[in-house]
């Protein structure tokens, strides 16, 4: 799913999508063994180029939803994923991104906190491979997801900093740093303990954190 060919990413959103109806047919919940890191590929891929591949994410996210309900035998808060998918297909990207992020907090109401290294990690290979709008669809996700949870993830924050800092030795790092930076300014402020030349040392100064990346 991380392909650079959209029709792989097809392929395997398809693929993907029918393994999950089936776990939600048969009542098994193995799905959300890997819950984060499945969220974690399947959300930038809701403002995937192709529109099929859009749906087809969005559609994988709902039965994962579905299928984490039955797992834990309680009511997941799903909200109306369906009606969100019209804004998917608007043609303008700022309303799809809009849309995706819509999508991102109705899963994350649901979100174990336990799987956020997983589904960060899945983020990071996003940040590495993608370009366009993919990149900024994972980004807006990580970012929703540390300002609904910063304050609850302090045992993740050692590994979230490895992995942020691990994503700028990618060589296209400037596309998402400013993400990056963003990330760092939540846990500073979520974290009273951690500082911002923690993060990024050799990357990132106090004063480019506060720019944005700029």
């Amino acid at each position: 799913m991380t392909s650079d060919n959209m029709w792989e990413r097809k392929r395997a959103l398809q693929i993907c999508s029918q393994l999950l109806a089936a776990c939600e047919e048969r009542g098994r919940g193995d799905a959300c063994k890997h819950f984060g890191s499945l969220v974690g590929l399947l959300a930038p891929l809701t403002c995937d180029p192709m529109p099929t591949s859009r749906q087809l994410a969005v559609t994988c996210l709902s039965s994962l939803l579905r299928i984490q309900a039955k797992a834990t035998n309680r009511v997941i808060q799903t909200g109306d994923i369906g009606s969100l998918c019209v804004g998917l297909n608007d043609c303008s990207t700022i309303r799809q991104l809009q849309t995706s992020s819509k999508i991102a907090r109705i899963v994350y109401r649901n979100f174990p906190l336990e799987d956020t290294v997983d589904f960060m990690m899945a983020i990071k290979d996003t940040f590495r491979k993608a370009k366009g709008m993919r990149v900024r669809a994972a980004g807006r996700w990580m970012i929703t997801l540390l300002q609904m949870y910063g304050k609850d993830i302090c045992r993740d924050v050692p590994l979230t900093n490895y992995i942020l800092r691990s994503c700028t030795s990618s060589p296209q790092h400037s596309t998402f740093m400013p993400f990056l930076s963003q990330a760092v300014v939540i846990l500073t402020r979520c974290q009273a303990d951690i500082t911002t030349d923690s993060f990024f040392p050799a990357a990132l100064s106090p004063q480019t954190v506060r720019h944005g990346g700029k």
